[in-house]
């Protein structure tokens, strides 16, 4: 591992979700400096209705501009624990409570800018249990054959990494 000296720091931006921290310092004696996102977490669940059919929602992502087909997720409330966070929002984004949450991994989407780290879940057993959805969502949920999901990853139709990854994770355990 290289050595490396951090010298400062200074907090950005301190927002709802992030805070963006430059840091500078030397690595290998030369200047550097580092930008990083800190982000409490998140939670994402693939949720299966049948054995082999999940439950996506489809909505609006104003970062990139487009309506985006993914598995139930969300962000960590302050010192939420991960397996908490999966029972919150499946039933907020998909009206389901899931009689078992089975952790399959965890991952950083983008280390390079961030510390986010995704904890991906697969839910069974659901029952309806609906929870008031954010203010700011608009969700539609849409039912579809696990097979079906892993042929849109294909082909591209699903852009979303956490949900790629988890829809490869079951297939892969399959």
């Amino acid at each position: 591992m290289a050595k490396f000296k951090l010298e400062k720091k200074t907090l950005i931006y301190d927002g709802r979700i992030v805070r963006l921290v430059v840091s500078d310092g030397t690595i290998r004696g030369r200047k550097a400096r580092w930008e990083v996102v800190h982000h409490v977490g998140s939670v994402g669940i693939i949720p299966f209705i049948t054995k082999e059919k999940i439950v996506l929602v489809e909505q609006f992502r104003y970062a990139v501009g487009e309506r985006l087909l993914e598995i139930p997720a969300g962000t960590l409330h302050k010192g939420e624990p991960p397996l908490a966070a999966a029972k919150r929002e499946i039933r907020e984004e998909i009206g389901y409570a899931a009689g078992r949450l089975e952790k399959l991994d965890i991952f950083y989407p983008s280390p390079g800018v961030t510390d986010e780290f995704v904890v991906i879940y697969k839910a069974t057993g659901l029952k309806p249990s609906k929870l008031a959805a954010d203010f700011d969502e608009d969700i539609k949920v849409r039912v579809i054959k696990l097979s079906d999901a892993l042929k849109y990853v294909r082909e591209g139709r699903i852009k979303d990494a956490k949900t790629i990854i988890a829809i490869l994770l079951i297939a892969r355990k399959k």
